[in-house]
């Protein structure tokens, strides 16, 4: 991935904010900006309010974690539901089964997601 097109920041809405006005203020800025959590997407939901985007006919943004925060902004955010508990029993399994002597490569694990369709994207 070309790096001007990832932004590396802070997990929270001012990480989110600062991650998507240097996005914002490229010479091609994105249409679409998909963030590592809700409270990132949150940020970049005001910045596109401040700027006069329209979202998501300008910009569309999408979060993870389905926080409950995610329903109440405006547009309320797209995002996908964060499967802990299932993450959770995964890495349990996987655990008892080296603790059980399974010497085996690594594996991968893939999980089932579930995507929250709102009006942000």
């Amino acid at each position: 991935m070309p790096e001007d097109l990832a932004v590396w920041t802070g997990f929270t809405r001012e990480g989110g904010r600062a991650g998507a006005a240097r996005l914002l203020d490229a010479a091609e800025p994105p249409d679409a900006v998909v963030c590592a959590n809700d409270l990132i997407a949150i940020g970049a939901l005001d910045v596109a309010r401040e700027r006069g985007l329209d979202v998501p006919g300008r910009l569309a943004v999408t979060g993870y974690d389905d926080i409950d925060a995610a329903s109440m902004v405006s547009p309320a955010l797209t995002t996908v539901v964060n499967p802990a508990r299932e993450i959770g029993r995964s890495a349990a399994r996987l655990l008892i089964d080296r603790l059980d002597g399974d010497e085996g490569p690594a594996r991968e694990v893939v999980l089932t997601h579930e995507v929250v369709r709102r009006t942000s994207a």
